[in-house]
């Protein structure tokens, strides 16, 4: 009994104490308030006649809506019964409180000193009226007692029916209606002097909940709500009972109407819908008007974006190809182009933002990425392309990937089976690595929002993901091994000027380094300059990868160049009645290096040219890491000249541990630069280092006895012939990598490498 005492005499002073400290920084609030009720008048006008406006990063208007049904009634358009119910849904004591009630107030701070944070409850009218104009919309004691000290000046300054006046053209009634005309005309098609007493019972508690629990929303809520009020205002006997059967059994007809918003889009459609989703998804209501939004997008660069995929639809429209897409951000992650579609009044769906699709081969960049890293291939390698049998549905039906070419068999450089896309090696290397761990690693590392599935197929792109989300992985290539998020809102302005949210770069650091990024920066140009992708090699420092899903459904290029991540896609979409959603029809020899590699490139030149630089990222300083590759191409070049000015006269032996085949020669459909740069003359064999000179243990001098022999003299009937490096045969034109070999007479290679065809993509 006696702690039962001393805890309820402390619980009295600490309430006591915070009640005094309440009104202590009350009294210091309303003083700073006073000069903002003052000026109350302009404050109303800014929210009715300033739109909310959306414009680009180049100053151009892209969206703008006006609440042309916010304008102002006078009170006395309102009837007695109207007002009475919404004094019976808010504030029941409105005509005899000055601005607070302190039943109410009192349950309120209650609340408030027992859990810390304002909980709701115990808001007035004029409360109510004060957080719409003056206060943010978090729930804490500070925004309780600014509330508090607006609406004490309020009633000091204007009259009851002011108030509530002003209370009833301001508030929010959902869908878009904001003021009590525009609530009537909304729901009931009618003006507020013609509502029924259960309708403005009904549209009364709308303003509690507007976005949920309105009669359009949820119809059952909205007349549960209904029966509340009329339950108040026959205890206060503003109604007869008579009236209150009446009103009760009554089911007002609902119109259905669309918002009174008249927003209109003047730019890039796609992109403009999705800064409104933003701003929804952020709590940001733009429709009542005095918004200004900044966004990433140029809309130069978007007008040239878009000419630029609506000129290959149209090429390529014998292929079946009718919509296309192209997305492009820069190294921040601002999206600085963003054309989600071909035809937005025939569908409003964005395929760069909304969509998800199969991205087919531009999935496997993320296989071999992982294999890099986890130390199952190294660059140099051989991958193996023969036949693969894995468990598939049933029993019956295996899972056999295969290759566009047909065929399996052979060995090949991983910068040949990338760079042409092939299938089976990349499920291979996938299965290698455990299909569930590689698809944890892919999830995590690239950062796919869309749930991975762990099976084998994935390897190739069987999964749907969205475009932004094949942005975002592949910013992890661009910038060493750092993942930026695409975003799109730079600053968002409230009507009174206030920064309500500013958007910045959101970084995520990778397991994947500078070197790995770096092999696969060096296979991702294979793929343009000698492999499927060769159509996009009309940008300059282009890497990338195509991908085309099995019937050619979806086709791809992903890449980048100079700083900025280019998605681009193209398929033939129709609209299914039937499953009321819009689905893709296969497209007859449509690939992604043919229709959209050279659609890329295109698109990827305007916005390069603005935006792109030569300049890596300060905090990702690409030029000051040494890959493994240039490591082993150094310590080779400082072998060979240790070992010349030891022994002047020592023939240099091959460092790559090949000693029965001729040195391999550089690609003769590449550039010669540099001889020793193992990207234009990767070794034929592993990933070893070359022995290395240490002062601890010096390298002996070879003696004389051990010289390799002399090379034999080229007989007569001994060619020297051009061939494949992959399939040994007669080299074609699109062979990715070549040598020169010795045959004896009657052993040349008679057919040509049919390994190598025309460019085409690596299927599903």
């Amino acid at each position: 009994m006696k702690r039962l005492k001393i805890s309820a005499v402390l619980f009295t002073f600490l309430a006591a104490g915070a009640v005094i400290g309440a009104f202590a920084f009350l009294r210091s609030s309303m003083e700073t308030v006073k000069p903002l009720v003052m000026n109350m008048g302009e404050k109303i006008q800014t929210f009715n006649s300033k739109p909310s406006q959306i414009f680009s990063t180049d100053g151009k208007l892209l969206y703008e809506v006006m609440p042309i049904y916010r304008e102002s009634i006078s009170l006395s358009d309102v009837p007695d019964m109207v007002q009475k119910a919404f004094l019976a849904a808010e504030d029941k004591r409105f005509l005899t409180h000055s601005g607070v009630d302190p039943m109410g107030l009192g349950r309120a701070m209650f609340k408030l000193v027992r859990a810390g944070e304002a909980q709701g409850g115990g808001s007035t009218i004029t409360m109510q009226l004060a957080k719409m104009l003056f206060s943010a919309s978090e729930k804490s004691m500070q925004r309780k007692i600014q509330d508090i000290s607006i609406a004490l000046e309020m009633e000091k300054e204007y009259t009851k029916d002011f108030i509530l006046e002003t209370y009833l053209n301001q508030a929010f009634y959902g869908e878009q209606a904001y003021g009590i005309a525009a609530a009537a005309e909304v729901y009931f098609g009618k003006k507020p002097s013609e509502l029924t007493l259960a309708e403005a019972a009904m549209l009364a508690r709308c303003v509690r909940l507007p976005s949920t629990q309105n009669p359009v929303k949820n119809y059952q809520k909205a007349d549960q709500n209904k029966i509340v009020v009329l339950n108040t205002m026959l205890e206060e006997k503003w109604i007869t009972p008579a009236e209150y059967n009446e009103a009760r059994d009554s089911q007002p007809k609902i119109v259905k109407r669309r918002g009174m918003g008249n927003g209109r889009i003047y730019r890039a459609p796609y992109f403009t819908a999705m800064v409104l989703q933003d701003l929804k998804k952020r709590g940001v209501d733009i429709s009542g008007g005095g918004y200004v939004v900044s966004t990433t997008l140029d809309s130069s660069l978007q007008k040239e974006t878009e000419a630029a995929v609506d000129q290959h639809i149209r090429w390529n429209r014998g292929r079946g190809v009718n919509a296309g897409a192209f997305l492009a951000i820069d190294a921040e992650g601002r999206i600085v182009a963003d054309v989600g579609g071909s035809d937005y009044k025939r569908n409003q769906y964005s395929r760069t933002s909304q969509s998800q699709m199969q991205p087919g081969s531009a999935f496997k960049t993320f296989v071999y990425a992982e294999a890099l890293k986890e130390g199952i291939l190294s660059e140099f390698d051989s991958v193996s392309n023969e036949k693969l049998k894995l468990p598939g549905k049933t029993a019956k039906e295996p899972y056999i990937p295969r290759n566009s070419h047909g065929g399996w068999g052979g060995s090949y450089s991983l910068r040949s089976a990338f760079a042409n896309s092939m299938n089976v090696p990349a499920v291979r290397t996938f299965v290698s690595m455990g299909v569930k761990h590689a698809t944890e690693l892919i999830q995590e590392d690239f950062g796919f929002i869309t749930k991975l599935q762990p099976y084998a197929p994935l390897a190739l792109g069987a999964t749907d993901v969205r475009m932004t989300e094949m942005a975002e992985a592949y910013s992890v290539i661009m910038l060493d091994g750092r993942r930026v998020e695409p975003y799109r809102i730079t600053e968002v302005q409230g009507p009174d000027g206030s920064v309500v949210f500013t958007g910045s770069p959101s970084y995520v650091t990778t397991r994947l380094g500078p070197d790995v990024c770096h092999a696969m920066d060096r296979l991702l140009q294979a793929v343009v300059q000698d492999g499927t992708g060769y159509k996009a090699a009309s940008m300059p420092e282009a890497r990338g990868k195509t991908g085309t899903t099995n019937g050619g459904k979806s086709v791809w290029f992903c890449g980048y160049a100079k700083g900025i991540v280019g998605i681009c896609w193209a398929g033939n979409e129709y609209f299914d009645k039937r499953r009321n959603r819009w689905l893709l029809r296969e497209m007859a020899e449509s690939f992604g290096g043919d229709v959209c590699a050279p659609m890329w490139a295109q698109a990827m030149k305007v916005v390069a040219a603005k935006y792109g630089s030569d300049v890596k990222p300060d905090f990702l300083p690409r030029e000051a890491e040494e890959t493994n590759a240039e490591r082993r191409a150094r310590r080779r070049r400082e072998q060979e000249e240790e070992e010349q000015n030891q022994n002047p006269d020592q023939v240099t032996p091959d460092l790559r541990g090949d000693d029965t085949t001729e040195p391999a020669q550089p690609d003769i459909n590449k550039p010669k630069s540099n001889p020793d740069d193992p990207t234009e003359n990767p070794p034929t064999q592993n990933n070893d280092e070359p022995p290395v000179r240490d002062d601890s243990n010096p390298v002996e001098k070879p003696k004389p006895e051990k010289k390799p022999p002399k090379k034999p003299e080229t007989k007569e009937e001994d060619v020297e012939v051009e061939v494949c490096a992959d399939s040994g045969q007669l080299a074609g034109s699109y062979c990715p990598e070549t040598v020169v070999r010795k045959f004896s007479k009657g052993k040349r290679p008679r057919g040509k490498c049919r390994v190598h065809k025309v460019p085409s993509e690596g299927g599903g």
